[in-house]
């Protein structure tokens, strides 16, 4: 019994010394200000009206949701001042501005309120696909952030694209 008090002893010393080998991991983000697109609606087992699908970096939808808006995240600290992250529309995109979307607000531009970490990047849908056109019919709306004056875009996050059909 006593050689077995023993061994339980000296394993628990052997645990507890060895623990203060671990590198204490820090939970900030401590690596350069990146900007992202964020899909909050990803993962959700409802969706709301005319929101058809959710991925990571796409959303699809029915051209008669209306408005839409994507989430523009700023992964650092935040600032005092307003942020403005640049994004452009893709040429691959095939829906076309004015027939099947408007953009809300100053185009090419999402601002981040001071002392925040969101944006919002406003999209109204038009209904420019024909009500007879089948389901399958869709146009796309790719949008790429664009570096800001110290502001990258993430690599991993920087596309997200609308799928819209009727």
């Amino acid at each position: 019994m006593r050689k077995a008090l023993s061994y339980i002893l000296g394993f628990g010393a052997m645990v507890l010394s060895l623990t203060s080998c671990f590198e204490n991991p820090s939970w900030t983000y401590e690596g350069p200000t990146v900007a992202e697109f964020s899909n909050p609606r990803r993962g959700f087992a409802t969706q709301p009206t005319n929101n058809v699908a959710n991925g990571v970096r796409t959303r699809t939808v029915r051209q008669g949701i209306g408005r839409d808006s994507i989430l523009v995240q700023l992964v650092g600290p935040q600032r005092p001042v307003a942020t403005t992250i640049n994004y452009n529309i893709d040429p691959t995109s095939t829906a076309v501005e004015g027939t099947h979307y408007q953009i809300v607000g100053t185009k090419g531009q999402v601002t981040i309120p001071p002392n925040s970490s969101v944006g919002y990047l406003v999209v109204r849908f038009l209904p420019g696909i024909p009500a007879t056109a089948p389901t399958t019919q869709t146009v796309t709306l790719v949008t790429t952030l664009a570096t800001s004056t110290d502001i990258n875009p993430s690599e991993n996050y920087k596309t997200f694209t609308f799928t819209v059909r009727n």
